[in-house]
């Protein structure tokens, strides 16, 4: 019994992470609108497509540059800025940022 519970249990554990990124998500953009009140951003993607998102404390922000990342807060962030962001797509009125990279702009 003890090991049917056993191989339960470790089963289970290793599927919660892949239930858990089933509602995660990547996309790449620039930052278009900043609420810092209401610790909201909207990101003009790639794609064409418009997204909001919702930074908590539990995001990781930073910022790559050539020396040395940058650990940055959502005051940060400027309109224009290009990102990378993993997100957790649960609610359906925004998406909330796991990790955001901010790139450096491009040399012209």
């Amino acid at each position: 019994m003890k090991k049917v519970l056993l191989t339960g249990l470790l089963l289970s554990c290793m599927a919660s992470p892949v239930w858990a990124d089933a509602n995660k998500g990547k996309t790449f953009g620039t930052i278009d609108t900043i609420a810092v009140e209401e610790n909201t951003f909207t990101l003009k993607g790639d794609d064409g497509n418009t997204y909001l998102f919702n930074v908590n404390e539990a995001a990781e922000m930073e910022k790559n540059s050539s020396w040395f990342d940058e650990d940055i807060t959502i005051t940060d962030l400027k309109t224009g800025d290009r990102v990378q962001i993993e997100y957790f797509a649960d609610n359906p009125d925004f998406l909330v940022v796991d990790e955001l990279e901010v790139f450096p702009p491009k040399k012209k």
